[in-house]
């Protein structure tokens, strides 16, 4: 049985890094692959996601189109965390006996509203019978180079941001996955983050991916973290995930920046934390006059 999820994602990564081609700017390790396919000004990105029933959603809800939703989505912001926009997916459907006709048209009806709102095709796909419904979804967009955003950019001084509140997502809005790729888009445009990535497996695990990638010591402020109104602990907010927000890094000139324009934009962005030092990988939360480390803990796959 395969223990650590991470580890093996850091495993496969070493076995393979001989087969590493030169027009691949970014492989495994973020978000999406960056790859230079031979455009003036743009990379092409690739992600892949899968939601699996049991693990990611109950097949039983009353809403089946929530699951086709949630497939899209997910996918949808892997892509807005490298900075970009989704243009084609393409779907792979697992399918076990307790699913029916009616019950695959609703789920593929429920990724309509997302395709339509970001002008993203379905362009191809395939299906398998299986013991258990799956959704595994692989999403090309786009990023012009000098837009793109990593995880691996942070750097000492950095303030560290997120696009929204944080916790409660598994009372229902798990299920109401809504890719920041405007809140992304605005920021690339208007700022230079320093790395960025979607919060899906909690605040601290995924801020520890920047700060492995980006070889950094971070500090969370905990009277700056926001709390959606649906958690009921802090805790939540910290580790739950799910929530599908942006968590970024960026200069302290651009972040002021940043923050004296929140009153005259639409999208609300906080600032809870820094990033206290480069050479090292540590994770602190900062509660009034107390330091306490913090162990990349969060939402596991296996």
């Amino acid at each position: 049985m395969v223990k650590d999820e991470f580890q093996f994602v850091a495993d496969i990564r070493s076995r393979f890094a001989s087969l590493r081609r030169k027009d691949t700017v970014v492989g495994i390790g973020d978000d999406s692959a960056v790859l230079d396919v031979g455009l003036k000004d743009d990379y092409l990105l690739v992600a892949s996601d899968s939601i699996v029933d049991g693990q990611h959603f109950f097949f039983n809800i009353p809403d089946k189109g929530l699951i086709g939703r949630k497939a899209v989505g997910a996918v949808l912001s892997d892509i807005s965390a490298m900075g970009g926009y989704p243009l084609w997916l393409t779907v792979d459907v697992g399918v076990p006996g307790y699913v029916e006709d009616r019950d695959l048209e609703e789920i593929f009806e429920g990724m309509r509203f997302l395709l339509e709102l970001f002008s993203v095709e379905i362009v191809g796909g395939d299906t398998v019978r299986s013991d258990v419904l799956y959704l595994s979804m692989s999403c090309i967009g786009k990023v012009e180079k000098d837009r793109l955003v990593t995880r691996s950019g942070a750097r000492k001084g950095d303030w560290i941001w997120v696009s929204g509140p944080l916790g409660g997502s598994i009372y229902g809005r798990h299920m109401l996955v809504s890719p920041r790729i405007p809140e992304a888009r605005y920021l690339v445009i208007n700022f230079r983050p320093t790395a960025m990535i979607d919060i899906s497996d909690g605040l601290v695990a995924d801020l520890y991916h920047i700060l492995e990638e980006s070889n950094c010591t971070a500090e969370l402020i905990r009277e700056k973290i926001p709390l959606h109104k649906d958690a009921r602990s802090f805790d939540e907010a910290l580790y739950m995930g799910e929530d599908f927000e942006l968590l970024f890094c960026m200069d302290e000139k651009d972040s002021r920046r940043l923050y004296a324009s929140l009153p005259n934009t639409r999208y609300k962005f906080y600032p809870i934390g820094k990033v206290l030092e480069s050479g090292k990988v540590g994770l602190y939360l900062r509660d009034g006059l107390s330091v306490v480390p913090l162990g990349p803990r969060g939402f596991k796959h296996f």
